[in-house]
């Protein structure tokens, strides 16, 4: 009876160990599933920027109505989330609560949860927007990736505590994830998912979206460059005229901003540099591109005139150079005194050239260019004075005459 009972209690020790060893081999692959279902979520999330609605809310993530769930459900779905297309953020609330986790705003989320922004998920007020975390920082912002807004699929960076800055719609309110905890099975806050998963899909999980990523030197690139900038936690900024967007990382590590105004490129420019200068950010880890409507022509240097300055004689206008590409010049010759001030426009003297007459004799000449192109006319150009203008001269004597004899 002792021998039996010791050799029972030495097969259920052998029993349990090899319960726990699959337990924990089970917990270690399905975390590694999900680490990859997570990181083709923001593969696919990432592919959808700049999407646009063609118009009245129909767009390829689902029926003909507001979106940014569609566009939630749309990504985690072509990830491998088994996840129907929810129109209401609040259904996609309930469905994670049901079968994976929802996690407190107080906690952290993980990059591929889903952002909801309201109050709670009890209806469309409540719970009116949605994006897909891309990154977290320790300063206090998300990194996200939304769909419908502005009717677009946009990368956001967002302060946890007031996302109403940015212009989202609402705080936050809660974090939902697409995937288990991955924790021997256990989601949190939820119900249990089965612990042992397929082992060869989970020890072999599809990477075929990763194909030529290093996620390791984006991880790194994000760690050395990102955080440490001010103004970029600042993005995206939203004034009167002007909005800036940061829209990645390039291989040197530094921040792509684009800067977009209405009004002119010089104006974009300065509105750059003095948003640095408010967030006391040196400017030295962008890349900056600035998007303006097409300016004016912009003179590089004065026109020039060329020509003898002599009563009967043509002076001609050379052309400066023009930024901007203008598509047509005028011209105005002006008549000054013989100091070279005191210029008044000659009537009719409009063209490229202009023939000196008699009264230009001891007067001194000069023109004013103006180029124009699609955008308008740009600020003319005037040239300096020529030298003062000499009257006719007279017939030179023929070769070989003399003087008449004196009568």
């Amino acid at each position: 009876m002792g021998r039996k009972g010791t050799g029972w209690r030495l097969i259920k020790g052998a029993v349990c160990c090899v319960l726990a060893v699959a337990v924990t081999l089970a917990a270690n692959t399905g975390g590694a599933v999900a680490s990859a279902t997570r990181q083709r979520i923001l593969h696919v999330a990432a592919s959808q920027l700049g999407y646009s609605e063609p118009g009245d809310f129909c767009t390829k993530f689902g029926p003909c109505e507001l979106w940014c769930s569609l566009f939630v459900t749309w990504v985690w779905e072509h990830a491998g989330v088994p996840v129907p297309s929810l129109p209401f953020v609040g259904d996609l609330y309930d469905w994670a609560r049901a079968r994976t986790y929802v996690k407190r705003v107080s906690g952290t989320p993980t990059p591929g949860d889903a952002v909801l922004f309201g109050t709670g998920p009890e209806n469309v007020d409540t719970s009116p927007h949605v994006g897909i975390v891309e990154d977290v920082y320790r300063t206090g912002y998300l990194v996200t990736i939304e769909g419908d807004t502005i009717h677009r699929v946009e990368r956001y960076v967002v302060p946890i505590r007031e996302p109403e800055r940015v212009g989202e719609p609402g705080p936050i309110y809660a974090y939902a994830s697409p995937v288990g905890s991955g924790r021997g099975g256990h989601s949190v806050g939820a119900t249990v998912v089965p612990a042992f998963a397929p082992l060869a899909r989970a020890l072999m999980p599809d990477r075929t979206a990763f194909v030529g990523v290093d996620w390791t030197v984006v991880n790194r690139v994000r760690t050395r460059t990102i955080r440490s900038l001010r103004a970029f936690q600042q993005m995206p900024y939203r004034a009167g005229h002007l909005r800036i967007d940061w829209t990645g990382v390039d291989r040197r590590g530094l921040v792509e901003v684009r800067v977009r105004t209405t009004v002119d490129m010089s104006y974009a420019r300065e509105a750059w540099h003095r948003f640095l200068h408010r967030f006391r950010d040196a400017g030295h880890a962008y890349v900056v591109s600035f998007q303006a409507p097409p300016d004016v022509p912009v003179n590089r240097s004065r026109p020039s005139i060329s020509g003898t300055t002599a009563q009967g004689h043509t002076l001609a206008a050379s052309d400066p150079p023009w930024s901007n590409h203008p598509t047509a010049y005028t011209y105005q010759w002006e008549d000054c005194a013989s100091s070279g001030l005191s210029c008044s426009a000659i009537a009719g003297a409009t063209g490229s050239s202009y023939a000196l007459v008699a009264s230009d004799v001891g007067h001194t000449i000069r023109v004013e260019e103006t180029a124009s192109n699609a955008v308008g006319d740009g600020k003319p150009a005037t040239s300096a004075s020529t030298a003062v203008v000499s009257g006719l001269s007279p017939p030179p004597a023929a070769v070989g005459s003399s003087a008449p004899p004196p009568t």
